[in-house]
Formats: structure tokens, sequence, C-alpha cells
């Protein structure tokens, strides 16, 4: 639908569909969502903030066409969660070129912290400030929330902000809900809230300082 995105939040947009990855706890790479694969569009929405599934899977060519027009802009959200197995010196060595960009890289398991470390310390070799750095942090889908704490512990270790994100199962009703298998790894409703109200409540402060130094009208899209 054209324009879609601008209609959830007006800074928005993306240059790709679809995702190469067949993920178990996403629906875009196995075809549930989106039709399977990645998919670069030839023109798209001018805009800041991107939403693209998995733009760092893109070829450099693309790449380098979607950070040309956000050197523009001066500022831009990479804003639904770079995959740290595809970062690379190409594009920690385009994204400092953008004034000021924020990367919000994924730990999506407890298995990927090397290789999440290894996309941190490359934008962090290419003089990315641990300012510009945030990370998404999947929860509920294959740990419980002792693991879920240690892990968004162990992203604020490294002096970046911390962004748990509750596992929606595709066949979950209840916005929210806690499903019977996440029962089964010590989930409750109120453990659900703990970790997310704690992350997101002492983050309020510091999203207005973020909008202040990107956009008045920024906000996190996937939150």
């Amino acid at each position: 639908m054209p324009n879609i995105l601008q209609r959830i939040h007006p800074l928005a947009t993306r240059s790709t569909t679809g995702c190469p990855c067949k993920c178990d706890f996403c629906g875009i790479g196995r075809g549930l969502i989106e039709p399977g694969g990645l998919r670069c569009l030839t023109d798209w929405p001018d805009l800041p903030i991107q939403a693209d599934n998995n733009l760092f899977a893109a070829p450099d060519a693309h790449f380098d066409k979607v950070i040309d027009r956000l050197v523009k802009w001066g500022w831009a959200d990479f804003n639904q969660g770079v995959d740290a197995r595809f970062l690379n010196a190409h594009h920690a060595s385009r994204l400092v070129e953008i004034k000021k960009p924020l990367v919000r890289l994924a730990l999506d398991s407890p298995d990927s912290k090397s290789i999440w470390d290894n996309a941190f310390n490359l934008l962090r070799e290419y003089k990315l400030p641990k300012s510009a750095i945030r990370s998404y942090a999947l929860i509920g889908f294959d740990s419980g929330p002792a693991e879920a704490w240690e892990r968004c512990r162990w992203i604020e270790a490294h002096g970046i902000k911390a962004l748990p994100m509750w596992y929606h199962a595709l066949d979950a009703l209840e916005y929210n809900s806690v499903t019977e298998d996440q029962q089964k790894l010590g989930w409750d409703d109120e453990k659900r809230k703990d970790i997310m109200m704690y992350y997101y409540q002492h983050i309020v402060r510091a999203n207005r300082q973020e909008r202040r130094l990107y956009s008045p009208d920024q906000t996190m899209l996937a939150m």
C-alpha cells in the first residue's frame, strides 16, 4: 500500500522488502508476512527513519544509495535493528558519513553475543560514538526471565542502551500476551512487565534528549 509507513510515522521509509534469513522467531524471511527473500526497491520515499527488515543484507551498491540520501538529511535512525551477521567494514565506514546516525543493533539470542560484539567493536573502530548505538534484545522466545535480564545488562555493560523486545508468536491473538510456551520458560505477565517497564521507563528521559539531538518528531517505531 503506497505511503503506508508514513501513516505510522511521517518520517519513516524503507528501501527493501523481505529478508534473506529464515529465523525461527520471524515470519518475514519464511514468507509468512512478506514474500521470501530480499528485494531492493529502485526508488523509495526519501526520509530518514529506515524501517527495512534487513537493510544491511542488501548489496553494497544499494546500501550506498541509501546512505547518500541520508547524508543529505544529516541524521538517520536505522530503526528496525541491524543484523550483526551482515554488518561489515564498508557499512561502518559509510555510517559515520551521516552527521547524526542512530544504529540499533539486535541481539536476538544469548548464542549470538560474539557476533554482536564483533559488530559493536567494528562500529566503535570506525568512530561511531556509543551515544549513536542502541541494541534490541528479543526476549520471551527461547529463554526465561533470568537470561533476558542478563542479556540486557550485558548490553548495558558496553555503555549503550538495551531495548528489550517481547516476542509475539504469529498465532498469539492478544497483544502482549504470555503464551503457554512462554509460561513453560518461566514467564508470566508480571515478569514480562518488570523488564519492559524497567527499561522503557528509564529510557523515556533519554529519548527526550535523543529527540532534541536528531529530530523533534522522532520516535521508535519498534517500541
